[in-house]
């Protein structure tokens, strides 16, 4: 296959100019079902991966410890160079955009992210962080994955209209796997997976595949293929139809973020995105790298923000930064820092509670190791954001983590209700017929006892176009017609919303 075709065939996002194919990361399954789960909240999560292991006491710094100035006789910053945003600690002056938005209530700061018996290495590390595992156990399916599985059992059977993930680039791959598949959908280059598959891509073309680990990663990339386009209609429409309202920072966190808005904007519902930015791993040099990076990061986020607000999305969208961990107390011999133990994390937006979560970390009270203490366990951010984000069980938490971690309160509105929204009976929600239709198809639902029900219409850009409130309604199969006479030809999705839960579905009117 020539590369040309290789790069249609891969069914290429024109966003921003950029060109980013469109490659699911679920087992290969023609003919999938467009079911939606239990997931009722349109609320969405953007996660940031600070790569490296950000330097939270550069970041958030206690200006007026003398042991932090002992430490750090050439990277330190005094009261008159950070952006004091406590009585006793200030930001890095490079992170000059995200001052007003700490100000204006929106930007939370939870001090001493971690886990217990911390590992110092990148990989292991990150595993933990992506798995929820303790440290000493090793866990081959991601929180988020185990997460999904939950709502989506037989994924891709019964899978949802929208991506349940997006991720940009390869990092963090199992933070999507659960026991079955990979959640995600990945955006990247169409010159890597060119690369990768090197032509022999289409089935039969070089079939079957040697029996090595090579043929083996090459069937595996064959399957990626298969579920490409599942999703890329809809991912391709939003990206056309969203828009942007400000101008992003030219950098790579500045383009994902601005194709996030696009696809936001655009109508796409998928939950959570994964982002990245690397270069903070600062063993060297790190007054001009760790600057750079947090210059790029701060005002990436910041235009991020403010376009959301521009477009009225603010409401729907937290932001999160992770990082796999801190680093040390004092700087080393090449003016840098080497790896650490915990460290801060930080969430934006109107969604988020703008406060100080914690204690500054302190340099007189260090671990065995010399290293920061743990505050907060990284599993109890994830819990909140899986009970008071996006208001699930607590029972569900549980079962991600295997354990139980006390949520923190940064979620401005928690959907969580006492800690434990109830948990309502489904009902069942069969496919539309005749689909494709013109002008009506039948809506057929079963509930499992006495319940409202209501049926709305939305269009690809999300925008709600009918709405048919039922009534109360007997246990049983019911079935309503829904008349589009006076809507125009396209693909429109249709949820049900009935005993507590909703469901929904696409159909095609075809004029």
């Amino acid at each position: 296959m020539k590369r040309r075709d290789f790069i249609k065939a891969s069914m290429v996002m024109s966003i921003l100019g950029a060109k980013l194919p469109l490659m699911a990361l679920g087992k290969s399954h023609q003919n999938i079902r467009r079911k939606t789960g239990t997931w009722e909240s349109d609320r969405i999560l953007v996660l940031i991966k600070m790569n490296g292991g950000n330097d939270g006491l550069n970041s958030v710094i206690p200006v007026f410890d003398s042991l932090y100035h002992q430490a750090r006789p050439t990277l330190a910053f005094n009261e008159n160079q950070a952006l004091m945003v406590t009585e006793d600690s200030g930001f890095h002056p490079q992170m000059a955009s995200l001052f007003p938005i700490f100000q204006n209530g929106e930007m939370g700061i939870i001090h001493g992210v971690g886990y217990p018996q911390s590992n110092l290495s990148h990989f292991r590390s990150s595993d933990i962080w992506v798995t929820g595992s303790p440290s000493n156990e090793i866990w081959t399916s991601g929180w988020l994955g185990r997460l999904f599985q939950n709502e989506y059992p037989n994924f891709p059977d019964g899978a949802p209209n929208h991506p349940v993930a997006i991720q940009f680039g390869s990092a963090n791959l199992l933070e999507f796997q659960s026991t079955q598949t990979n959640f995600a959908t990945m955006l990247f280059d169409p010159e890597v997976m060119y690369a990768i598959i090197n032509e022999n891509y289409v089935p039969g073309s070089n079939d079957p595949p040697p029996a090595t680990y090579g043929g083996d990663e090459l069937n595996f990339v064959r399957e990626l293929d298969l579920t490409t386009l599942e999703y890329s209609e809809e991912i391709y429409a939003a990206g056309q139809d969203g828009n942007l309202t400000v101008e992003y920072p030219n950098n790579n966190l500045g383009e994902q973020l601005a194709v996030t808005a696009k696809l936001i904007s655009g109508g796409l519902m998928t939950p959570i995105y994964r982002l990245h930015i690397g270069g903070f791993d600062t063993h060297a040099g790190q007054s001009n790298d760790h600057s750079q990076r947090l210059n790029q990061t701060s005002n990436a986020i910041s235009a991020f923000l403010q376009d959301l607000k521009n477009q009225g999305l603010n409401d729907r969208v937290m932001v999160m930064t992770t990082s796999e961990f801190g680093r040390r107390v004092g700087e080393n011999g090449s003016n840098g820092t080497d790896h650490g133990t915990s460290g801060p994390i930080f969430t934006f937006g109107t969604t988020t509670i703008g406060d100080v979560y914690g204690s500054q970390p302190s340099l007189s009270n260090l671990d065995n190791n010399n290293n920061l203490l743990v505050e907060h366990d990284f599993r109890q951010v994830y819990s909140t954001l899986i009970e008071d984000w996006f208001g699930m069980d607590s029972s569900i938490s549980q079962s991600v983590f295997q354990d139980t971690f006390d949520p923190i309160p940064f979620v401005a509105n928690p959907l969580s209700v006492n800690g434990s929204p109830t948990v309502p009976d489904s009902f069942t929600l069969f496919p539309a017929f005749p689909n494709p239709f013109n002008p009506a198809t039948n809506i057929r639902f079963e509930l499992p006892s006495e319940a409202r029900a209501t049926i709305r219409v939305f269009d690809l850009k999300g925008r709600e176009v009918q709405t048919h409130n039922l009534g109360k309604l007997n246990s049983g199969q019911h079935d309503f017609r829904l008349d589009c006479r006076d809507l125009s030809s396209g693909v429109y999705h249709i949820q049900v919303e009935a005993a507590g839960s909703v469901q929904s579905q696409r159909v095609t009117l075809a004029k």
